[in-house]
């Protein structure tokens, strides 16, 4: 059995499209759908508790926000071997779940993760001329035709990725550490699983395959979206080092960091090149967080704040 799991904070307009198109391909005999309510507004929260009953799914609903406690809540009471991930922002393709099937079932033993193939939704209908290669990787855009292993450079991402769950629990889920809460943008939960998960010798794989359409607002397409989402990168790049205790590499040293950080500031100011920026913000961000701890708070634990709905 899969486990599909959505985890959402105020966006149930999202969620309606992702399952409008996921449904059609349910038959709740060999997967199960479960909705996870990360502490969205009423209006939200009363719009979840709707779709549930629309499409015979459970929600779970979390009293505090926070994308890994979400995710370890749908590892928590998941039934499938393994739990697929969609973002709430993403409409799967009309074959997501038969590809989905197919893959796993084929997967060696030693496959713990498989991601897939995510294609832009642009606001405007096309991709603007200004988003940059760079940008495009913070849109969550991936889209490599060949099937390879992360060892090998394959790229996934969190909104399109399926994991073994025995595997994810023998890790202790995602890190509460990591994962976006409100304002507070730190990723890297997905990130820090693959990588444990690899150093295990276990593999996780991109397919193409497994396609679903990913919904880019168009607040991401402004440079004040852009600089944050890169400054909070850097912010998470340093997060994950220390989560695992392992030494800083030579790329995130104090002085390297702040002779990127200025640089490509006047590289973006000469040419409005956003690369620049991003990189700038990139090592910003690290360079706070070299000397800031960004906690948790800890009033947010994983078993509690919990109550759950079924359909």
């Amino acid at each position: 059995m899969i486990s599909i799991a959505i985890c959402t904070h105020n966006r149930s307009a999202d969620v309606a499209s992702c399952l409008s198109a996921l449904a059609p391909q349910l038959t709740l005999r060999s997967e199960e759908l479960i909705l996870v309510d990360s502490c969205s507004d009423g209006q939200h929260a009363a719009a979840l508790q709707s779709l549930s009953a629309k499409y015979g799914t459970a929600v779970f609903r979390l009293n505090v926000p926070g994308l890994s406690l979400a995710r370890n809540e749908a590892l928590r009471v998941a039934r499938g071997q393994w739990v697929a991930f969609l973002d709430d922002d993403t409409v799967p393709a009309p074959t997501w779940l038969l590809s989905l099937q197919r893959v796993v079932t084929r997967a060696a033993s030693d496959v713990a993760g498989i991601g897939g193939q995510t294609e832009p939704l642009w606001p405007t209908g096309t991709l603007p001329q200004y988003i940059s290669k760079h940008w495009l990787f913070f849109l969550s855009c991936i889209q490599d035709q060949a099937r390879r292993s992360v060892r090998d450079g394959g790229k996934v991402c969190g909104a399109n990725l399926a994991f073994r769950k025995e595997s994810l629990l023998a890790l202790g889920g995602f890190r509460a550490e990591l994962g976006r809460i409100g304002d507070r943008l730190i990723g890297g939960e997905e990130s820090l699983a693959i990588r444990l998960l690899l150093r295990t010798g276990q593999e996780v794989v991109y397919d193409p395959s497994i396609v679903v359409k990913h919904r880019i607002h168009s607040e991401r397409l402004n440079l004040s979206w852009i600089s944050k989402r890169a400054y909070w990168e850097g912010v998470t790049e340093v997060a994950m080092i220390k989560a695992t205790d392992e030494p800083f590499p030579f790329h995130l040293a104090v002085p390297k960091l702040l002779a990127s950080a200025t640089a490509c500031r006047v590289l973006f100011a000469m040419t409005g090149n956003p690369d620049f920026l991003i990189r700038s913000q990139i090592a910003a961000g690290a360079f706070t967080a070299r000397f800031r701890s960004f906690e948790t708070p800890p009033a947010i634990e994983q078993s509690a704040f919990r109550t759950a709905h079924r359909a």
